[in-house]
């Protein structure tokens, strides 16, 4: 027979907790409504389709700012009202797929005529679920077979999700991105002197920023700005196009293994990977994580042709990977998409620690180039 001094207790910390998840579950979408009330935090949209239904669903969510939705405009073969409601025609069906692929696309909405258009949109959808980019579809459209088919209600408007499951619970997720912070901000604490000896060896070794500073692709093929420290002369960047010629890598990557860009300081950080400790910060900002699929550049993402590599987009990239651990520099382009698919496909808060506990004797031999 348990107390009243005990019941009270269990009673008040049952009230406490329920609301504490009320109000922070409030808290958070007051927030995002917040931002995204004034263009932050959106997510873009392209709608598949340009008729009357197209124009009237997106009149309905772009008029709930606090949905945050960007509309980048109409897939259609023959564009019809795009005019009058604030799109862009982008391109027609059979284009839709590369279109994907160069752009930052986060959801698709379908409105299309399925009685005329099937074949058309079974394409798009098995695309977009090859992508990780979820496809909203009216809810009685179709007997649909997918992996994950959340129904829900858009704005009054009755919605079906196609999204692929293989992408992590939701919980995962945020266990992750605690490890990220937690760990990336110990590091950045930690190592801080080390930040202070590196940048004065760059600093007094050779003229120009500490600093390299580099557009990147990453999750949702966004771009953002990576921070290491500079290994190469000032103005490396502008001298690329001239040793193209030298290339020794396959397929899209650009690699010298005797670049005459190299600082010899610089030399000695690359194959102690202590360059890209500055990448710390871009894990902290939520750019990056500890794990991932490495930030490409630019230049190395516009030559990427095939369209099967294009799925490793649809994780946050990392600063450690498979590829990290299973020959790095020695590893031709194509193994190296494979293994961040793999990764994708086999993603777990497990493998991730252990690919940190693999990538350390990694390091610690100085394999970089």
């Amino acid at each position: 027979k348990t107390s009243p001094s005990l019941n009270k207790f269990i009673l008040l910390f049952y009230a406490l907790a329920l609301f504490a998840s009320i109000f922070s579950r409030a808290l958070v979408r007051e927030g995002l409504v917040f931002l995204r009330s004034r263009g932050r935090n959106l997510r873009h949209i392209v709608f598949v389709g340009s008729g009357p239904e197209a124009v009237d669903l997106s009149q309905k969510i772009l008029h709930r700012a606090d949905l945050g939705y960007r509309l980048l405009g109409f897939v259609d073969d023959h564009p019809q009202n795009t005019r009058l409601w604030q799109g862009k025609w982008l391109c027609t069906l059979d284009a839709f797929p590369d279109y994907l692929c160069r752009h930052a696309v986060d959801e698709v909405f379908i409105a299309l005529p399925i009685s005329t258009c099937y074949e058309q949109v079974r394409r798009i959808t098995c695309f977009c679920d090859e992508l990780s980019i979820p496809c909203r579809v009216p809810s009685d459209w179709m007997e649909l077979k997918t992996a994950d088919t959340p129904a829900y209600e858009l704005n009054g408007v009755p919605m079906l999700t196609l999204r692929n499951a293989g992408r992590g619970r939701f919980s995962h997720l945020v266990i992750k991105r605690l490890l990220d912070v937690t760990l990336a901000g110990a590091g950045l604490l930690l190592l801080a002197p080390l930040f202070l000896v590196v940048s004065a060896l760059i600093a007094l070794s050779s003229s120009g920023p500490v600093f390299f500073k580099q557009q990147r692709v990453g999750f949702n093929r966004r771009r953002f700005r990576i921070y290491k420290f500079r290994t190469m002369v000032d103005g490396a960047e502008a001298l690329q196009a001239q040793l193209e010629h030298l290339n020794e890598a396959d397929g899209a990557a650009f690699k010298i293994a005797a670049d005459p860009r190299i600082t010899p300081v610089g030399r000695w950080l690359r194959r102690t990977s202590i360059d890209e400790i500055p990448q710390l910060i871009n894990v902290l900002k939520g750019e990056m994580s500890l794990v991932g699929p490495r930030p490409l550049p630019v230049r190395d993402v516009n030559n990427i042709y095939e369209q099967w590599p294009i799925r490793r987009f649809s994780m946050r990239p990392g600063l450690t990977c498979l590829w990290q651990i299973s020959g790095r520099h020695r590893l031709r382009f194509n193994e190296w998409m494979r293994l961040d698919l793999k990764y994708i496909d086999e993603w777990s808060i497990w493998l991730d620690l252990k690919i940190m506990l693999r990538t350390i004797p990694e390091v610690v031999r100085a394999t970089g180039e």
